[in-house]
């Protein structure tokens, strides 16, 4: 961003003081603090608002927990590192300036878009409720989770602007060199109606895409549609090195689909299985984590009221 906060509504107050006054800055004071705040200002004024997030990725995710079903819309600004999500949703970010942003908030356009509902069960097939949720952008299981984690252990010992952007694409290099199998079976409810079974049991990873990046700008889903009621999904056999190394770059870029190994499905529900009863699955959805035995997903059509700024408007004050 080239404008700050404090610079952005300086500039409103001078050019709009009127849409100026209409804006409220909340600002959180601990974790879930986001979704405190979006529950209590929804339950008290319903769509009469609008909550815009700004943050990252774990901001969004939050909030569109909070806003699951409610009549109250949500606007994105990416403030966050990564801003996976936005890169959805504002495929000309990087034009946008947050004085661009503020003042075209009057003009964005709220559309009913899809949540995903993820839920984790242990052993004895017993609900966890701490790692259970709606997630708006991309769960994955497998070699991709372990990435994150990596990334996240790095960031936190160097917290530095260049190692937060390059640290997933470090990690994800280091690990192909690892484990990179993971012991899981899927089935899936698909989008015509039919079932698939996986037909192996040892996989590298498996997505579940509401949209279409994830990690710093990986792409799993390159024609995910966040409204169109259906997960892509994308699930890597277990392969070599040779061809992991290979298949990272092309699925960074969003060019893997139709490569030997490389598994693609658009699916309503669907359930991964840890093929070893000693071993919980280990995830992540929007970059929280989450584990579990076994692990459902369910498309909810229509779940949340989203705000879609004009287009160009980045080139208007």
């Amino acid at each position: 961003m080239l404008a700050s906060l404090d610079d952005a509504l300086n500039y409103l107050q001078q050019h709009d003081p009127d849409l100026r006054n209409k804006l409220e800055m909340r600002y959180t004071e601990y974790g879930g603090h986001a979704a405190d705040l979006a529950v209590e200002l929804s339950e008290q004024f319903g769509d009469k608002i609008t909550i815009v997030a700004c943050g990252g990725d774990g901001t969004v995710h939050e909030i569109a927990n909070a806003l699951a079903f409610r009549k109250t819309p949500m606007v994105c600004l990416p403030f966050g590192t990564g801003n996976d999500y936005v890169k959805t949703i504002i495929p000309d970010r990087k034009k946008w300036d947050l004085i661009h942003f503020f003042t075209n908030l009057e003009k964005v356009k709220i559309k009913d878009i899809d949540l995903i509902k993820i839920d984790s069960y242990d052993v004895m097939g017993g609900h966890i409720k701490n790692w259970s949720g709606y997630m708006n952008n991309v769960a994955s299981i497998g070699l991709d989770t372990e990435v994150q984690a990596q990334a996240k252990a790095s960031v936190l010992r160097n917290d530095t602007p260049f190692n937060r952007k390059t640290a997933y694409i470090k990690a994800a290099v280091k690990s192909l060199f690892g484990n990179r199998g993971h012991n899981f079976k899927f089935e899936l409810e698909l989008e015509d109606g039919s079932r698939y079974v996986s037909s192996k049991s040892r996989y590298t990873l498996i997505s579940i895409c509401n949209a279409r990046y994830y990690g710093g700008g990986f792409c799993p889903a390159p024609d995910a549609d966040i409204s169109d009621g259906v997960a892509d999904i994308c699930a890597i056999d277990d392969v070599n090195i040779f061809k992991a190394l290979r298949l990272i770059v092309l699925y960074r870029l969003g060019k893997h689909p139709g490569n030997e190994g490389i598994h693609m499905f658009r699916a309503t529900s669907g359930v991964i299985t840890s093929t070893d009863p000693s071993l919980q699955l280990m995830g992540n959805y929007d970059g929280e984590d989450f584990y579990g035995q076994r692990v459902r997903f369910e498309v909810h059509h229509k779940a949340l009221k989203l705000g879609f700024f004009p287009e160009g408007g980045w080139n208007t004050l």
